[in-house]
């Protein structure tokens, strides 16, 4: 059985100066499931939740809620179209 993602990122890459932090990063998440960002320190876990969230814009690749282009401009507008983040606290 095949599903459609409810949100699909596609060889999503990010720079910050010569630093390749997101080096062609691929993801589909679906509804109904749980899924686990996890990683070694500088792996680029943060830099992913950021752009997705509309902190950093993306350098390349692309990313789609329900079907549609996704780029959030700002964390603002990210949350209008439905995408919250929640941050760990020590």
């Amino acid at each position: 059985m095949s599903r459609t993602a409810i949100f699909s990122i596609t060889d999503l890459r990010k720079s910050f100066g010569p630093n390749q932090v997101l080096g062609g990063v691929s993801l589909n998440l679906h509804a109904g499931e749980v899924t686990v960002l996890m990683g070694a320190n500088g792996a680029g876990k943060s830099t992913l939740v950021r752009v997705v969230s509309g902190v950093y814009a993306k350098d390349g690749g692309t990313m789609s809620l329900e079907g549609h282009d996704y780029m959030p401009a700002t964390p603002a507008a990210a949350m209008r179209a439905g995408v919250v983040t929640v941050h760990q606290h020590q």
